[in-house]
C-alpha cells in the first residue's frame, strides 16, 4: 500500500491537505506528523481514515519509525508565526524558526528512502530583498532573503536540490482562505477579512500601493497533490499564485463585499512595494487555478460576521438549485450547522409525535413523504401565542430551541431529523429533550377529523380557528 506522510498535518494548509486525500485513505496508507495535539482535528482525522503520529521533525529516532518507508511525504510542518519586519525579530525566536525549518527538512532528506517523493512549501518571501518592483519574477530569477524565516526556506530549497532526492519545491504566494479551526490569521488577506467581518478599519500603509502574489488555500492544497502524484513531475520548483493585486485591491474586495468595512489611508512606510510572481510554469503542466479572492473572502467575511438569529418559531425552507430531467429531480438543502446525527423516523397517519422542546439543540426535520401540522410555543416569550403551519414532502422545518412543539400527521409519513448533539433515548425528558405537551390525544384527534371533514375547506382557516385548538 503506498505511504503518504503529512508533516504538520494538523495545521493550515496540513488540514486541507488531509481533507483531499480524505478520499484515498482506503487505498492509501496516510500519516500526518504533528508535534502538537488538537483534540478536534485528530478527531476528524480518524473521521478521514488518517493516522496520527505526535512526533517533533527534530526527533529523528520517532521521526524515522515513520518516513523510512514512505513513498510520499509534503513535508509542512514549521513555524509560521515568524517576524516581518526587521523591527519585529526576536532572535531566540528566529533561532527556533531556523532550526524547525531547515534542520528538520534535513531530517526529511536524510531519513528518508532514496526513491521517496518530498513536496516541499517554500515562500514568495526570499524575494523580499528585492530593491525595486518587479513583476513576474519566475522561478529562475534570483532570491533576495533578508530574514531569518526566508533564509531558512532558501536553505531547506539549497538542500534539497543537493541531495540529489526527487522533490517537488513549490514557492507559495500569500495564502488566504478558511481551514477548519486552524485558519491563520497573521497573514494580510485573512486579516484583512476578519477586520471587514466585524464592521472594523482596514489601514493601507503607504496608501496600499504593496503588490501582492496572493494563493488561496484550497488551490495550494490541489497543486501539492497534483505534483505530489504526478509521476512526470519531478526534481522542480514551481511559482504556486494565482491573483496578483495591490494590498489597496484587496481592501477594496472586503468593501464591496461588506460596505460598513472602514477603509483608512496613510503615509507611514512600507518595507518594499512589493513584487509579483508568475505561475505560467505550473499552468504549463496541466494545473488550474479555481478559486478567487472575491468568492473565499465573501466566504470568510459571511461566515464570521454575526448572523441573525431565528427570530419565528419555526422557519420552512424547500430545495435550492434544482436540476430536473428524465430520470426526476435533484433538490438541494443548505445547513449551517454541522450535524452528527441524522433519525430516520416514520410516523402513521393520525398519529402524534413531539410535545416537547430542545435547551439548547436547534430541530431540523427534513419530511420526505406525507404531510403533517407543525404546532410550536415560544417558551422564551411569556405571552407568546401558538403558531400552526402545514409542512408537506420536501420542506425543511428548523425549530430553534426553548420552542415547544409537535406533529400531528395528516398521513403516512416519512422524515429525516438532522441532529447536532447527543439524542440518547435514555436521556429523553432530562438533557436533549424535555417534555412540554402542547397537544394532547383528544385534541389531536379532533385536529385530525375537523379537516378530514372539511375536505373544501383551506387548511389555514380550519387552524386559525380558535375551536379546535385551545393551548396555553
Amino acid at each position: 500500500m503506498k505511504k503518504i506522510v503529512i508533516t504538520g498535518g494538523l495545521g493550515y494548509i496540513g488540514m486541507e491537505l488531509c481533507k483531499i486525500y480524505s478520499g484515498h485513505s482506503r487505498k492509501k496508507d496516510v500519516v500526518v506528523i504533528d508535534n502538537k495535539f488538537h483534540s478536534s482535528r485528530v478527531e476528524q482525522l480518524k473521521r478521514w481514515g488518517i493516522k496520527f503520529r505526535q512526533i517533533d521533525v527534530l526527533d529523528s529516532n520517532n521521526l524515522n519509525k515513520e518516513i523510512h518507508n514512505a513513498d510520499i511525504i509534503y513535508h509542512l510542518a514549521g513555524i509560521s508565526d515568524v517576524a516581518t519586519v526587521k523591527e519585529d525579530v526576536n532572535p531566540n525566536h528566529e533561532k527556533l524558526v531556523y532550526e524547525v525549518g531547515v534542520e528538520g527538512t534535513k531530517n526529511i532528506i536524510n531519513l528518508s528512502p532514496k526513491e521517496t517523493k518530498i513536496v516541499f512549501p517554500s515562500t514568495h518571501v526570499i524575494f523580499e530583498g528585492l530593491k525595486k518592483v518587479h513583476h513576474n519574477i519566475d522561478e529562475d530569477h534570483q532570491p533576495v532573503p533578508v530574514l531569518p524565516y526566508s533564509k531558512g526556506k532558501l536553505d531547506s530549497e539549497n538542500d534539497l536540490i543537493k541531495s540529489n532526492k526527487n522533490y517537488v519545491i513549490l514557492r507559495l504566494g500569500s495564502l488566504y482562505g478558511k481551514s477548519f479551526d486552524s485558519t491563520r490569521l497573521n497573514i494580510m488577506p485573512n486579516l484583512f477579512a476578519k477586520i471587514s467581518s466585524f464592521n472594523g478599519k482596514i489601514t493601507l500603509y503607504s496608501g496600499g500601493k504593496q503588490l501582492k502574489s496572493l494563493v488561496s488555500i484550497i488551490d495550494v492544497v490541489r497543486c501539492m497533490e497534483f505534483v505530489g502524484e504526478n509521476k512526470k513531475i519531478n526534481k522542480e520548483i514551481f511559482n504556486c499564485v494565482n491573483e496578483n493585486l495591490s494590498v489597496s485591491d484587496v481592501a477594496k474586495v472586503c468593501k464591496k463585499i461588506n460596505k460598513k468595512t472602514e477603509v483608512v489611508i496613510t503615509d507611514d512606510p512600507v518595507p518594499n512595494e512589493g513584487y509579483t510572481l508568475t505561475n505560467k510554469k505550473i499552468k504549463s503542466k496541466g494545473f488550474k487555478f479555481l478559486d478567487s479572492v472575491e468568492d473565499s473572502f465573501r466566504e470568510m467575511i459571511n461566515s464570521w460576521s454575526d448572523q441573525p438569529q431565528i427570530q419565528s418559531n419555526e422557519i420552512i425552507e424547500f430545495g435550492a438549485d434544482e436540476f430536473v430531467d428524465e430520470r426526476g429531480i435533484i433538490s438541494n438543502y443548505y445547513i449551517d450547522d454541522s450535524i452528527n446525527m441524522i433519525g430516520y423516523v416514520e410516523s402513521s397517519k393520525g398519529s402524534i409525535r413531539g410535545n416537547h422542546y430542545h435547551p439548547v439543540q436547534t430541530q431540523k426535520c427534513l419530511l420526505i413523504k406525507g404531510k403533517y401540522i407543525s404546532i410550536t410555543k415560544d417558551l422564551l416569550e411569556k405571552n407568546s401565542v401558538v403558531e400552526t403551519r402545514l409542512i408537506q414532502d420536501g420542506d425543511l422545518s428548523t425549530i430553534p430551541p426553548n420552542v415547544a412543539h409537535t406533529m400531528v400527521f395528516l398521513e403516512d409519513s416519512v422524515l429525516l431529523n438532522l441532529v447536532n448533539g447527543e439524542r440518547e433515548h435514555q436521556n429523553y425528558d432530562m438533557t436533549h429533550t424535555l417534555k412540554y405537551e402542547l397537544v394532547n390525544r383528544q385534541l389531536g384527534d379532533l385536529l385530525v377529523e375537523k379537516i378530514k371533514s372539511n375536505s373544501l375547506k383551506k387548511i389555514d382557516e380550519i387552524l386559525s380557528d380558535s375551536k379546535f385548538i385551545k393551548l396555553k
